[in-house]
C-alpha cells in the first residue's frame, strides 16, 4: 500500500493531538484535584457522586435538627431543675406551716414567700428558646400559663358547693363564709369574708336567683342549685368556707384534643371526645331529630373513602378514636347532608433526626406543673391533672391556708407536694432520655456522613501518587510523539536517490 505524505502528516497530527488532549486531561485533575470535572468525564460515577451528596445534604440537615433538638430539650432540663428546687423549698415551708410551733406573723412570713415561688414557677413554665414557648405544646407563640385567681372549697358535711369560674384581681387570699344555710340561686343567703386573715371582715349578700358571689374586685361564680351549710359562729370555719387563692391556667394545647366544625345548616351543637390521630368527617346520610335513629358515615382521608351503614339513635356518633357528641342549639333536627369535621390538635413538635427517627423537642405544660386547663369545646375549667399530683393547684392552695393560717390545710398540701414532685422528677428523666436518644443519633448520623465522604471521595477525587505516575508516562509519551513525527516530516524520496 502506498503511503503518501498526506497521510503521514494527518497520522503524526492526530497523534499529537491525542497525546496532548491526554496531558490537558490529567493537569486538569491535578489543578482541581478531581477526577469528576464534567458528567462527560464519568456519567454513572456522576450519578452516584449525586446521589451520595443529596444523602450528605439530608445528613446536615439531620446534625442541624439534633443541634436544634439539643438546645430546646437542654433549657428544658434547666428550668425543671429549678422548678424542683423551688418545688423543695416549697416542701420546707409547707412542713413549717404543717406544725404548732409557727406564730401567725411567721405564717405570713413564709406565705409571702411562697406566693413568690408560685410566680417563679409560672415564669419556670412560660419559659422560652429563642422567643418560642418550651412548655406550651405547639402553640409557641402563647405563655404556657396565665396567672389568676381560683378557689379551694371545703363543704361542709351533706352539702355540695360547686364553684364555675373565678374573676378580678388580688394581691391575698380571699377567705368566705356562709352566714345562712341553703340554695344557691334559689334562697338568700349571707356571707362575709376576709382578705386580711380574719383581722377585718366584710358582709355581704347573694340574693335569690343571683349565683355571682362579690367580694371587692372578685367575683365567683357558684352553680346554681349548691348547696351551703353555714358555720356554726363567726370565724368557726365549720360550716361551706371558700379559699379565693392564686391560681395558674394553662394556655397551651394538647396531644389529641379536638374541636368540632359543623357544615350545615342545621341547629345542632356538636363536641368531640376522645383521642384522634388525625382528622375525621361525619356525614348525616339519613336526617332526623334527636336523639335519633339517624344514619351516618365517616371519612379518615378528607372524604376520599367512606365507612357507612352507620346508625345512632343516641345522639352520638360513633368514629375512629372517640366519639361525636350532639346537642340542640336552637333545635334537635338534623339534615342529610350535613358533616361535622373533628379536628384534632397536634401539640408535639417533632423533628426528624435520622431517616428513620424524630424526637419531641416541647413539652405539654399542662402534664406537668397541673394547674387549671379548659378543655377544647368546654367553658369551665379543671384541674389539669390528679390533684394529688397538680404542682401548680397544691401551690395556690398552699398560698391560700398559709395566708389563712390553716396549719390542716399546710399539712395536706405537703403530702401533695411530694405527688407534684415525684410527676416533675418523671418529666425531668423523660427530657433526659430524649437527650440521650439525640447523643446516639448524632453520633449514628455522623458516622453515615462520614462513609458518605468517603465514598463521595472515591469517586471524585483523584489518587496523587497514580496521578503523578500518568502525568509522566503522558508527558514522556507526548515527547515520543512529536520525536517520531519530527524524524518522519524530514524524510525525502531524495534520501533514497
Amino acid at each position: 500500500m502506498r503511503v503518501s505524505f498526506n497521510m503521514i502528516y494527518n497520522q503524526s497530527v492526530s497523534g499529537m493531538n491525542s497525546r496532548l488532549a491526554e496531558m490537558m486531561r490529567l493537569n486538569e485533575q491535578s489543578a482541581s484535584q478531581k477526577k469528576l470535572n464534567r458528567p462527560s468525564d464519568d456519567p454513572a460515577g456522576m450519578a452516584r457522586s449525586l446521589d451520595l451528596r443529596s444523602a450528605q445534604s439530608a445528613m446536615d440537615q439531620y446534625l442541624e435538627n439534633i443541634d436544634t433538638a439539643e438546645a430546646w430539650l437542654t433549657q428544658a432540663d434547666d428550668e425543671l431543675r429549678l422548678a424542683s428546687n423551688a418545688v423543695t423549698r416549697l416542701k420546707e415551708i409547707a412542713e413549717q406551716a404543717a406544725t404548732g410551733t409557727y406564730s401567725n406573723d411567721q405564717r405570713e412570713m413564709i406565705a409571702a414567700e411562697a406566693r413568690e415561688l408560685m410566680a417563679e414557677l409560672v415564669s419556670i413554665a412560660n419559659s422560652e428558646f429563642v422567643g418560642d414557648s418550651i412548655f406550651a405544646g405547639s402553640k409557641i407563640d402563647t405563655n404556657a400559663y396565665a396567672l389568676g385567681l381560683g378557689a379551694t372549697v371545703r363543704d361542709a358535711e351533706g352539702e355540695s358547693l360547686e364553684v364555675l369560674a373565678v374573676t378580678g384581681n388580688s394581691n391575698s387570699t380571699t377567705y368566705i363564709e356562709f352566714l345562712d344555710s341553703g340554695q344557691v340561686g334559689a334562697d338568700t343567703l349571707r356571707y362575709r369574708y376576709t382578705t386580711d386573715n380574719g383581722d377585718t371582715w366584710q358582709n355581704a349578700e347573694l340574693a335569690a336567683g343571683d349565683t355571682t358571689i362579690v367580694c371587692g374586685g372578685v367575683r365567683t361564680e357558684i352553680a346554681a342549685g349548691s348547696t351551703v351549710a353555714a358555720t356554726s359562729e363567726e370565724g368557726a370555719g365549720d360550716g361551706s368556707v371558700l379559699w379565693l387563692r392564686p391560681a395558674a391556667y394553662y394556655q397551651g394545647n394538647v396531644e389529641g384534643d379536638a374541636e368540632v366544625v359543623h357544615h350545615g345548616v342545621s341547629p345542632i351543637a356538636a363536641e368531640a371526645q376522645g383521642v384522634f390521630s388525625s382528622n375525621v368527617l361525619v356525614r348525616v346520610d339519613s336526617g332526623g331529630t334527636l336523639p335519633g335513629p339517624i344514619e351516618y358515615s365517616y371519612s379518615t382521608n378528607g372524604g376520599s373513602t367512606w365507612s357507612s351503614g352507620h346508625t345512632t339513635s343516641d345522639a352520638t356518633f360513633g368514629i375512629p378514636g372517640g366519639y361525636v357528641e350532639l346537642a340542640s342549639n336552637g333545635g334537635d333536627t338534623l339534615a342529610a347532608g350535613d358533616q361535622f369535621l373533628v379536628q384534632p390538635q397536634k401539640a408535639a413538635i417533632l423533628v426528624d433526626i435520622s431517616p428513620s427517627s424524630t424526637v419531641q423537642i416541647n413539652s405539654i405544660g399542662k402534664d406537668i406543673f397541673g394547674g387549671l386547663y379548659t378543655p377544647v369545646g368546654e367553658s369551665q375549667a379543671v384541674a389539669a391533672v390528679p390533684s394529688e399530683e397538680n404542682l401548680l393547684e397544691t401551690v395556690g392552695e398552699l398560698v391560700g391556708y398559709l395566708e389563712t393560717n390553716n396549719q390542716d390545710g399546710a399539712a395536706e398540701c405537703l403530702d401533695k407536694l411530694s405527688g407534684a414532685h415525684a410527676r416533675l422528677t418523671v418529666a425531668l428523666g423523660d427530657i433526659g432520655g430524649r437527650e440521650t436518644r439525640l447523643e446516639f443519633a448524632r453520633n449514628s448520623v455522623e458516622t453515615i456522613k462520614a462513609t458518605t465522604a468517603a465514598n463521595i471521595s472515591d469517586i471524585e477525587d483523584v489518587d496523587i501518587t497514580q496521578l503523578t505516575i500518568d502525568l509522566a508516562k503522558a508527558e514522556y509519551a507526548y515527547q515520543a510523539v512529536l520525536r517520531s513525527s519530527s524524524q518522519i516530516m524530514n524524510l525525502s524520496l531524495l534520501d533514497y536517490i
